[in-house]
């Protein structure tokens, strides 16, 4: 049943205008005439029972001719479904100037100081302040004056005269309900504007409210991409100060590889045998293979993203310290890994690369001006019944109170400017629940050091 109603509503009353100051006006507007509509009709339904039911004379006394009650019918619906049709505001002015010319009959026809006549231009104003907007308020407001004023005059130089016979009788019923209509049609607009004035406050308040949050999403949406372009400026630029140290790791393997070759080359003129260079040959492979490694393990410090595949998580870790060897050796850290057996899952291999050397370097970074003459970083890799658990620990400076909240936020850092961008725990938080849909804890106390814990689910 509710649902037949609101169809009917929608198609009877509910605005089609898009806009939305429009769309109010139009509304009252719908509501009024097919209030009126209903009360003619209901009037004219009268009168032609009158008609039946009474002899012709009872009836011409006592009631309006049917083709005059018909043809107010007829115009009225006129004007609502020229309001349907998407012609409102002509409907509104015709409908205000209507009232209008029926206010100013009364004043020409009684005088300017009938009740009715007064309360018919003060309708007249506020449906045109309602209807129409408040610039036709004032327009019909010296209308009004213009009208009175005219009449007034005309009455006074007897060019028309009132029938002035109603202020020597008193007031009947008649009187009473015709003047209670009107302040009731006047009370009924103010109603229903001030309803739908509170609705649209309403969805303008709701519409910022979701503005507020549209907003709030694509400001996050562009601080994550902006830190992901600059964590992808920050990885070139670590890459660049471990530079060094790279090219210090690659020294040594690339010397013996150097050196293996020209005995080679030296013994072979000698030997017919290959058996005798073999050994030879085994060292050059093996200082090969490290260089390989080492290199892959650089590159995946600067790779912006991998493919989810097999990975065994200690190798990773082990590439990260490889990395990161050259560091902790300058800054006096020894770096100690320990793990329980060899734990593979099926992920992004370079994202937890990312993982271990963000946590590493900064538990290395944790000594500086700490004033302690052992430095050591113990990495735990443990795997649980459906987990996995890393955690870095540094026995450093530790953390702040006050600052242990704000570490995971983007551009907080506790270290120099010049070393830190604030990005790599923000990022690192967010590799961590979004990859590996796990999370990221810390324990902290000053003077005594810094653990951090990383657990995930196995897949």
């Amino acid at each position: 049943m509710k649902h037949y109603l609101q169809n009917f509503w929608q198609k009877i009353i509910a605005p089609k205008s898009k806009d939305e100051n429009f769309a109010r006006q139009e509304y009252i507007l719908n509501i009024l005439l097919v209030a009126i509509i209903f009360l003619i009709a209901t009037g004219m339904i009268i009168a032609t029972c009158n008609f039946i039911f009474l002899d012709l004379e009872n009836y011409q006394n006592n009631s309006l001719p049917l083709f005059f009650i018909l043809a107010i019918l007829l115009f009225f619906i006129a004007l609502y479904f020229l309001s349907r049709r998407g012609y409102s505001r002509l409907a509104a002015y015709i409908f205000l100037a209507i009232i209008f010319l029926l206010a100013t009959y009364m004043g020409c026809t009684w005088g300017i100081d009938l009740q009715a006549e007064i309360l018919f231009y003060v309708l007249v104003i506020v449906m045109a302040g309602i209807i129409a907007g408040a610039k036709s308020a004032f327009v019909s407001t010296f209308l009004v004056f213009l009208s009175l004023t005219i009449i007034h005059y005309l009455q006074e130089v007897k060019l028309i005269s009132a029938n002035r016979d109603w202020t020597t009788q008193p007031w009947g019923y008649s009187d009473i309900m015709m003047i209670s209509l009107i302040l009731f049609i006047v009370a009924t607009i103010s109603w229903l504007f001030d309803r739908e004035l509170k609705k649209s406050l309403a969805n303008l308040k709701t519409e910022r409210d979701l503005l507020e949050i549209r907003v709030a999403e694509k400001t996050k949406e562009l601080k994550i991409i902006q830190a992901q372009e600059i964590a992808q400026v920050h990885r070139f630029a670590e890459f660049g100060r471990l530079s060094s140290g790279l090219f210090h790791d690659l020294v040594n393997p690339l010397t013996t590889v150097m050196l293996n070759i020209n005995k080679i080359k030296l013994d072979g003129k000698n030997q017919p045998h290959f058996d005798f260079i073999k050994s030879d040959l085994e060292q050059v492979s093996q200082a090969s293979e490290k260089m390989r490694e080492f290199i892959n393990s650089v590159r995946k410090q600067i790779s912006p993203e991998g493919k989810k595949e097999n990975f065994c998580l200690n190798k990773e870790v082990e590439d990260a310290i490889s990395v990161l060897n050259y560091k902790a050796a300058k800054n006096q850290v020894c770096l100690l890994f320990l793990a329980d057996e060899k734990i593979a899952i099926s992920g992004d291999a370079i994202k937890f690369n990312q993982i271990a050397t963000n946590l590493i370097a900064n538990a290395i970074d944790a000594y500086d001006n700490s004033g302690k003459k052992e430095k050591e970083v113990r990495i735990t890799l443990n795997k649980g019944d459906d987990f996995v658990v890393l955690s870095v620990t540094d026995y450093g400076r530790g953390i702040e109170n006050n600052n242990i909240s704000k570490i995971f936020e983007p551009f907080f850092t506790t270290k120099s400017e010049q070393n830190s961008l604030g990005l790599g725990l923000a990022l690192i938080k967010k590799i961590i629940e979004e990859n590996f849909l796990g999370n990221i804890e810390v324990i902290s106390q000053e003077g005594v050091g810094t653990t951090f814990t990383v657990k995930f689910p196995l897949t």
